[in-house]
């Protein structure tokens, strides 16, 4: 026995299953009804496009810069572009006389050579 002044805690169970029954039928028919707007509203409107034309139809694409598909392998690409770059031997100005070439060979020439000063380094015009 529970004393004077508090809620009780008993249930009616009987209640709780006709209205929770309810509440599930109001949601499939709220679901029902959202999904039959949806469809009905795109055949309509697929109705009432007409056919694209051979212009609308053809793909653009967004001027430069554009987002990468793959970025994992043009950085792959990209680093052994560099790479074959840096393991060869080129002109950068054939005018000047600067060649670039491989870091392994660079580096016992700089140790022989030592640093060039600012004087013995070209200019640009």
């Amino acid at each position: 026995m529970k004393p004077d002044g508090y809620q009780p805690d008993d249930l009616d169970r009987s209640k709780v299953w006709p209205l929770l029954a309810m509440l599930l039928a109001a949601i499939v028919l709220c679901l029902s009804g959202v999904a039959w707007l949806l469809i009905s509203h795109q055949q309509q409107f697929a109705a009432q496009q007409p056919p694209l034309s051979a212009r609308e139809s053809e793909r653009l694409l967004p001027p430069a810069p554009r987002l990468q598909a793959d970025p994992w392998s043009d950085g792959e690409q990209h680093m052994a572009a560099d790479r074959q770059h840096l393991d060869s031997f080129g002109w950068v100005d054939r005018e000047r006389g600067i060649v670039h070439l491989p870091l392994d060979q660079a580096r016992p020439l700089l140790l022989q050579r030592g640093w060039p000063t600012p004087a013995q380094v070209p200019h640009e015009p």
